[in-house]
């Protein structure tokens, strides 16, 4: 006789992530009738067809008939056989997509919300919004830095951090558009404005929010995502800002020594409470330094631990349900603060909401307060927050 949270079917087929490529989405059935789905967006692989055959059928079969409410074995059981059949790093998406649903099938068997089956029937601590408003990176237009956020302080709860960060983002854009800069959104939501450098992008931050009402430095801090490896030349050593150079008319390639100056100069000037992967991962002597010039007064955001005194967390790069957990318990233990985030393409999933709450998650990074595949993961968090002030019998905190 089955258990009732046995796992009955898997099913894999293709969906569309927020760019319109190809992202697999994973089925998983109980014997008590229950079921979860999880989606998880591919990128521009070309390898859609493949991944939605390895979820529904040799990866799947591997779990048939396993309590799903054991999730640290299926996650096991799940990355062996995928290491086993030397499936391809692109490929361990189908892996993630499976193990996230049957967390959420194994939360519905048990007639939980999938935040209080992962992380138990208390409160949670809701996290605070960081959210992306102008875009850089990798594209034509923008910033060299990858994108700089807002972070709200002087809100109440989540909802109001959130609905600050609405109101600043709606500001901002007509700013930009008066200005005669382009609105159109990159990833993650924030406006591609090709302005000259970043520090003209800080002070239109810094206007939006006082023509909001809302002063810098007490009631909205700025993150800054700067994606440095991608920066980052190797053959001589050096940080190349080329849309920077371009708009300047000069060649602006910043040393080791000269990003340091710059990012200080950049915390001197304006409330900025983060820096994420500031320098390249591999220059462990320079982000040391960084760390004693800044950590007084700023995040230092990475994903390996290292010198920094903040964790960001990917479901993509955790991989399952449990190696998420294991990052989160491993960055509590190193006494780092905890950011939740997802990738600039990405799907209306919102499964990384409800791991924000469980885990009582420092930050949440989700892109722009705008497009369905950043609001799908804010909205989420107002209904956890929504559910506790109705029903819950604790008293809920708010992680400023």
């Amino acid at each position: 006789m089955f258990n009732s949270l046995d796992i009955i079917e898997i099913t894999g087929r293709i969906v569309r992530d927020s760019w319109g490529y190809p992202g697999v989405e994973a089925e998983v059935i109980l014997e008590n009738g229950a079921h979860g789905r999880a989606t998880v967006s591919l990128g521009d692989t070309g390898r859609a067809e493949k991944q939605a055959e390895l979820v529904g059928g040799w990866l799947s079969e591997t779990i048939l008939f396993e309590d799903a409410s054991d999730q640290g074995r299926i996650d096991w059981m799940l990355s062996q056989a995928a290491e086993e059949n030397r499936v391809e790093e692109d490929g361990k998406q189908g892996v993630l997509a499976i193990s996230m649903a049957a967390a959420r099938a194994a939360g519905a068997g048990l007639h939980l919300p999938l935040y209080r089956y992962l992380g138990g029937t208390s409160a949670p601590v809701m996290p605070v919004p960081m959210m992306s408003m102008i875009s850089g990176g990798g594209g034509e237009k923008g910033l060299d830095f990858q994108e700089i956020m807002i972070v709200p302080q002087g809100a109440n709860s989540y909802s109001e951090g959130l609905r600050m960060g609405v109101e600043i983002y709606q500001t901002l854009k007509r700013l930009l558009s008066i200005s005669g800069f382009s609105t159109s959104t990159g990833d993650g939501g924030g406006f591609e404005a090709d302005m000259k450098n970043s520090e003209e992008a800080l002070h239109y931050l810094m206007d939006s929010f006082k023509l909001t009402g809302y002063k810098p430095g007490t009631d909205v801090l700025v993150a800054i995502n700067a994606d440095a490896d991608r920066l980052y030349v190797k053959e001589d050593g050096t940080y190349c800002f080329s849309k920077e150079s371009r708009k300047g008319g000069i060649s602006i390639n910043r040393a080791q020594k000269d990003m340091l100056a710059y990012y200080l100069r950049l915390a001197d000037g304006f409330p900025i409470c983060a820096v994420l992967n500031g320098l390249w991962k591999e220059d462990l002597e320079g982000r040391e330094q960084m760390m004693k010039l800044l950590e007084h007064r700023t995040l230092l955001v990475s994903d390996d631990f290292a010198a920094a005194n903040a964790t960001i967390i990917r479901m993509e790069q955790a991989g399952t349900v449990t190696g998420a957990l294991d990052m989160v318990e491993k960055a509590r233990k190193a006494g780092h603060k905890v950011i939740i985030a997802s990738d600039g393409k990405d799907t209306e999933e919102s499964f990384l909401a409800d791991m924000a709450a469980a885990v009582g998650a420092d930050y949440v990074k989700s892109g722009a307060p705008c497009r369905g595949e950043c609001t799908a993961k804010y909205n989420e968090l107002l209904r956890i927050e929504d559910f506790y002030r109705k029903f819950g019998r604790a008293v809920m905190e708010y992680s400023f």
